[in-house]
């Protein structure tokens, strides 16, 4: 059984965001559904909620505060851009 949502991440889900940190210049991400977005390659904590491509950012806590175990780098509740939905214009 395949998934079609198999090569989609968290970047390519209408109810997530991302803005680079003026700090470090790294993207960190947050989810409108309450999941809290994190490299799960990385182990420390506040480093985990940084990087260089939030491609990298999947789902590792659910909205409930419970360590989302997950099978894909989406949740269930994922909802595609729509198309050009990843243009940004102040």
């Amino acid at each position: 059984m395949s998934d079609s949502r198999a090569g989609l991440r968290c970047a390519d889900c209408v109810f997530a965001q991302f803005a680079v940190n003026e700090m470090n210049g790294m993207y960190q991400g947050i989810c409108s559904r309450g999941y809290t977005l994190a490299d799960p390659h990385v182990r420390t904590s506040p480093d985990c909620y940084f990087v260089e491509d939030p491609r990298l950012l999947v789902p590792v806590i659910d909205p409930f505060g419970k360590e989302f175990l997950r099978t894909k780098n989406i949740c269930e509740r994922f909802l595609p851009q729509p198309k050009g939905g990843n243009d940004h214009h102040a």
